[in-house]
């Protein structure tokens, strides 16, 4: 059976192996956030270039078959403004406003088999 100091010396030889393979990720890690942080830089410009290009003619679709990438950021444009709604003149929406009730005159009633009559605001006609 080990004793507890070669267990001790067994697990700090472990840590070690394991802190040097953490520190090589740290390094790495540390490289790729500054080279991401360029790339970031570049984004705004890339859509400006990309912008201007298909300005100048090419399509987004062309452009990506020759090897560009899409934008992740293109430039800012003009704000977009709120439409107003067209208001329909007051004598146009009455008249194409459905009434709450139909007109009486235009509601026809049957009095008996047979025969019709026309409801108006009087009363009924034959």
């Amino acid at each position: 059976m080990a004793s507890a100091h070669e267990i001790k010396q067994r697990m700090q030889e472990l840590q070690a192996a394991r802190e040097t393979s953490f520190n090589e990720l740290l390094e790495v890690l540390a490289k790729r956030r500054e080279l991401q942080l360029k790339l970031d830089e570049l984004d705004e410009p890339y859509g400006q270039k990309f912008a201007a290009a298909e300005a100048a003619g090419w399509t987004a679709e062309e452009l990506v078959s020759i090897g560009a990438e899409l934008p992740t950021r293109r430039p800012k444009g003009r704000p977009r403004t709120k439409r107003a709604v067209a208001r329909k003149p007051s004598s146009e929406a009455s008249s194409t406003e459905s009434p709450a009730r139909p007109s009486a005159a235009a509601v026809p009633v049957q009095e008996s088999a047979g025969e019709t009559a026309v409801v108006t605001g009087a009363g009924v006609s034959d």
